[in-house]
């Protein structure tokens, strides 16, 4: 799994859609652990990626 990945599992005859946000390694057991999201597909944007700067604008520095 990568981050960024999307997925979709059922649990309890519901289909739900999964973002892995990311994973680390837990210090002291050195297991690796994965970071999830529960995504509502009707929450999702799909936009092109040229209109990030509208969410993310960047600072000037002057």
């Amino acid at each position: 799994m990568n981050r960024g990945d999307l997925f979709s599992v059922y649990l309890n005859g519901v289909m739900m859609t999964i973002c892995v946000i990311g994973s680390y390694k837990e210090e002291y057991s050195g297991e690796e652990v994965v970071v999830l999201a529960l995504v509502n597909p009707e929450n999702m944007l799909h936009i092109p990626l040229s209109d990030m700067n509208m969410f993310f604008p960047k600072k000037v520095m002057n």
